[in-house]
């Protein structure tokens, strides 16, 4: 549940080497070799089965693969390819060759036909399914390497993979879809961060409403970006390293980040808005603390949306850097941040406005807060947002770096790694213009051996805001409690097994139960005919009703007056 730049033109830039130099053959070369040994006996010959004959040269063998419809027309219908560069699930090859011990997720209709090859022709391995994977989701190139073949051996074949994130179901038809992005395989103490371009294939314009992420514990970050369409054009499909996208990444369009996996659902009233074929730009942060094991770093990105009109204002995301301004006269990105290997604290302060000026990457005038985050690296040790006054001086202090992450209590220290979010029940004006803005505050210890600066290794250094605001206030949120009234309310709140919903009574009357989600859909309903006058305590099951960790809504309904309270299930 995190976030924020519109354009982020800071990008969080990072100089990480994302490939090694192996000494090896084409990647493509290797596939075709397979395709030579277990595969040309049914593709190859005058009749190939399903018109794909295997058995050319390499040349010819890739001109019959990538962005080749396949002859099956339920795959057709689906869209697929039989390799479609960058999109490992449109590609009706890897359908084909993928087997249920492998990823279950690549399932076959009957309409598609059967698994090749067939038994009892030799059957693929696992390395070699993925192999064919990691080719797909890099771009599918004729030349070069995209993935050690010996790093696939170590995971499948040598015992030392380490468990991968837990796949995640899809949003229901009609209600959103599902992003994949990964595996990517490190070896033990390696980092690496990649983007992702990902063509949405919708006609009409839409809203998200909440987004689901699922990533490695080991992962550093994944962020959501928006691609501007002249973006999108000049990038290949597939993945790309970091360093690629130093200079492009100024052109996206922030949605959403996360240092921590979670659910991310935005108040009612609030949504992204979406254009027809959004291309979003995934980017992945990850790094392997294992000093023996071989990682295979995955995420799943729900999103859920809903017709376009339907939310009362659009909801901004913004990243703040230091030195922000700095960067318009030609500064470096974060050229503000130096910090001395002296083992003494520094702190930083900049104060963050937004002039009436045009041409800026985001609005002006008063921001109705929702919510506020921070990151650093390893070496941040606290980190504090305020209101600013007229003078431009500290003024009320909003952030407060030493909560926990859920923003729940004073732990008495900044977690780098698990930054606090702090969420607004009701959105917070603030003034961003003449007389106001915020100001951010950062403090850091060095203890190293070398002076540092801002950089995207998880050995540099970092300081930035997250910002969450609409331009107008909404009418409600999703987090307001209704007026007191019958004495309703719910106790433990939190809950994680059970729950008690207190209520009272001045005369016999029916009593409505009913829980909703932030979108409003009904999660649980339950009806009491003639209850007596008096105090009441239901007792709700909340490990029963299977809901994901999250905010909820209960709504008491006594004999036509209603009341609603706030749920938060752990």
């Amino acid at each position: 549940m995190l976030t924020l730049l519109n354009r982020s033109f800071f990008g969080l830039i990072f100089f990480i080497s994302c490939q090694t130099a192996f000494a090896q053959t084409a990647t493509f070369d290797d596939i075709y070799d397979m395709f030579q040994v277990k595969c040309v006996s049914c593709h190859g010959g005058t009749s190939p089965q399903g018109a794909l004959d295997l058995s050319g040269t390499p040349q010819e063998v890739y001109d019959v693969l990538v962005d080749v419809d396949p002859v099956n027309p339920a795959a057709a219908s689906l869209g697929y390819k039989r390799v479609r560069p960058g999109y490992p699930k449109s590609s009706f090859m890897l359908h084909k060759m993928a087997t249920e011990q492998w990823d279950d997720s690549y399932s076959l209709s009957v309409a598609e036909g059967n698994a090749m090859p067939p038994s009892p022709l030799p059957q693929l391995l696992d390395k070699e399914i993925e192999l064919m994977r990691q080719w797909i989701q890099f771009g599918a190139p004729m030349n070069g390497t995209v993935v050690d073949p010996q790093i696939l051996e170590d995971f499948y074949e040598n015992g030392l993979g380490l468990p991968m994130t837990t796949p995640v179901d899809p949003p229901a038809p009609g209600e959103g879809f599902q992003m994949e992005f990964g595996p990517i395989f490190l070896a033990p103490l390696e980092e690496q961060e990649f983007f992702k371009k990902h063509v949405v294939p919708n006609n009409v314009n839409y809203e998200v409403n909440s987004l689901d992420v699922k990533f490695n514990d080991e992962s550093h970050h994944f962020i959501l970006y928006k691609m501007g369409e002249a973006l999108a054009a000049t990038k290949p499909e597939g993945l790309r390293d970091s360093e690629d996208s130093e200079m492009s990444i100024v052109e996206n369009t922030l949605v959403a980040a996360w240092q921590n996996p979670g659910d991310y659902a935005l108040p009612n009233g609030a949504a992204y808005k979406m254009s027809p074929n959004t291309i979003y730009d995934l980017n992945y942060h990850i790094k392997n603390y294992s000093v023996s094991g071989v990682l295979g770093g995955k995420v799943y990105v729900n999103v859920y949306t809903q017709p376009a009109g339907t939310a009362q204002e659009e909801m901004y995301s913004q990243i703040f850097p230091i030195s922000l301004f700095d960067m318009f006269q030609g500064a470096p990105l974060g050229s503000g941040l130096e910090i001395p290997a002296d083992g003494n604290e520094h702190t930083f302060t900049e104060h963050l406005w937004i002039p009436p000026v045009q041409g800026l990457p985001w609005p002006g005038g008063t921001w109705h807060i929702w919510q506020l985050s921070t990151h650093t690296h390893a070496r941040g040790i606290d980190y504090d947002i305020y209101l600013a006054d007229a003078q431009a001086n500290k003024g009320e202090q909003l952030y407060e770096g030493f909560y926990n992450f859920d923003y729940t209590f004073n732990q008495g220290y900044y977690d780098n790694e698990h930054p606090a979010v702090l969420i607004y029940d009701e959105l917070r004006p603030v003034n961003m213009g003449f007389g106001g803005g915020l100001i951010h505050e950062a403090t850091y210890v060095n203890n190293g051996d070398e002076d540092l600066s801002w950089g995207g290794s998880v050995d540099d250094e970092m300081m930035l805001i997250f910002v969450h605001f609409t331009t107008n206030a909404l009418e409600t949120t999703s987090i307001k409690d209704t007026p007191d009234a019958f004495n309703f309310s719910i106790f433990p709140n939190p809950a994680a097994e059970s729950c008690y919903l207190n209520y009272e009574l001045s005369e016999n009357s029916d009593v409505n139960l009913s829980i909703y989600d932030l979108q409003g859909k009904t999660r649980w309903q339950n009806s009491i005919k003639s209850q007596g006058a008096g105090l009441h305590n239901y007792e709700l099951n909340v490990a029963d009703l299977q809901l994901p960790t999250g905010i909820y809504f209960v709504e008491c309904d006594l004999g036509g007056e209603t009341v609603m309270r706030k749920l938060v299930v752990e």
